[in-house]
């Protein structure tokens, strides 16, 4: 009888024993943030919840050709803005604004619309079917004209860059207008401005 016991307790100890080694141990607990998986390629998977990155899209695909009458034109985004130009295929190309707003035209049959971007604001006038470029704005020191010139440049930079434009800094060449409007000696404000027989 006591051998009996004695092989019981042997058996039931083997048991246990084979149990505990089966189980799979957990991974270690740390406060490291867990890197996502990758796959056989080596490319990060994220999963389809993850939240948009907050950085601006860049454009896509090469940048529509667009013709200018004049010598002035800022250039977004590897992009020229012409004045006058159709908006739609710069549009298409630039993507969704950071803000837009539209109202009826003063002089035009149609909506006058602004799309502000990340650092330029480009407002357009209806021209038929057509959205047509009539102001193109510089909003930070991020953005700068062909010439260098951008937020906070001074009167000697500006001169330097267009020469002598007269008391408003004004330069006109073809169907636009740059201005520039100076405060304390640093330029606060660059604008291009569309010329033509219907605005006037």
């Amino acid at each position: 009888m006591k051998r009996f016991f004695a092989l019981l307790c042997v058996l039931v100890l083997t048991l246990s024993l084979t149990a505990c080694g089966s189980k799979e141990e957990d991974p270690p607990k740390t406060d490291e943030p867990v890197p996502p998986a990758a796959d056989s390629k080596g490319d990060v998977q994220t999963s389809p919840d993850a939240p948009a990155s907050d950085e601006p899209q860049m454009p896509a695909g090469p940048a529509p050709e667009v013709k200018s009458d004049s010598k002035y034109v800022l250039a977004y985004q590897g992009c020229q803005l012409p004045m006058n130009a159709d908006f739609a295929p710069i549009l298409a190309y630039l993507g969704e604004p950071a803000s837009y707003f539209e109202a009826e035209s003063c002089a035009f049959d149609g909506l006058d619309k602004t799309y502000t971007y990340d650092g330029v604001e480009i407002l357009t006038y209806p021209d038929g079917d057509l959205d047509r470029i009539s102001v193109v704005r510089i909003l930070t020191d991020a953005i700068s004209t062909a010439e260098g010139i951008t937020i906070g440049s001074t009167a000697e930079d500006v001169t330097a860059a267009y020469g002598e434009g007269g008391s408003r800094y004004e330069y006109e060449d073809g169907d636009c207008l740059l201005s520039f409007i100076l405060q304390d000696g640093k330029t606060v404000s660059v604008e291009y401005t569309a010329l033509n027989d219907m605005l006037g």
